[in-house]
């Protein structure tokens, strides 16, 4: 029996000292749990930043009631010997519904004028920023000289 007493005394400490090894795991679960759930709530909360963001950064004017969209324009051409494709979209902004709708009405006109200058857009290869600004100019002025007072701003929905 005296032998016994140092095993089990040496048995009972060392459960003493799993039971606070086991404690202890438990409290690190319970931090880690709580540390993964402000991790899932701050990545809900960044995508949703994100989104917001993705949303206020698209470059696409929205189609109102005084907003036509033109195209998309194909332009197949020719540029160093290598045929290059690319697609444009152009939206024209009326200064009111009432000549929206006169715009609307001669849109094979408007076609007619746009396309040339999508062509010319493309003459030298994709379109620097100072090129569509250049185009932008050249559509206003055109359409503006065909429907006077008509048109509000020139719009490029998309180049590809």
């Amino acid at each position: 029996m005296s032998r016994l007493l140092p095993i089990l005394a040496l048995s009972l400490l060392m459960a003493a000292g799993h039971a606070s090894d086991l404690h202890a795991q438990s409290a690190g679960d319970k931090a880690n749990a709580k540390a993964e759930a402000e991790r899932a709530q701050k990545d809900k909360a960044q995508r949703k930043k994100d989104k917001e963001f993705n949303r206020d950064i698209n470059y696409r004017h929205v189609v109102g009631p005084d907003v036509l969209p033109l195209g998309p324009f194909t332009v197949s051409l020719y540029v160093d010997g290598k045929l290059t494709e690319h697609r444009v979209k152009v939206a024209l902004q009326a200064v009111d519904t009432a000549k929206k709708t006169q715009l609307e009405n001669a849109k094979t006109q408007l076609l007619g004028i746009v396309y040339p200058l999508c062509l010319r857009l493309f003459e030298k290869g994709r379109p620097s920023a100072s090129d569509l600004l250049l185009f932008k100019s050249d559509v206003q002025k055109q359409v503006s000289t065909r429907f006077k007072d008509s048109l509000k701003g020139v719009y490029i929905e998309s180049v590809l």
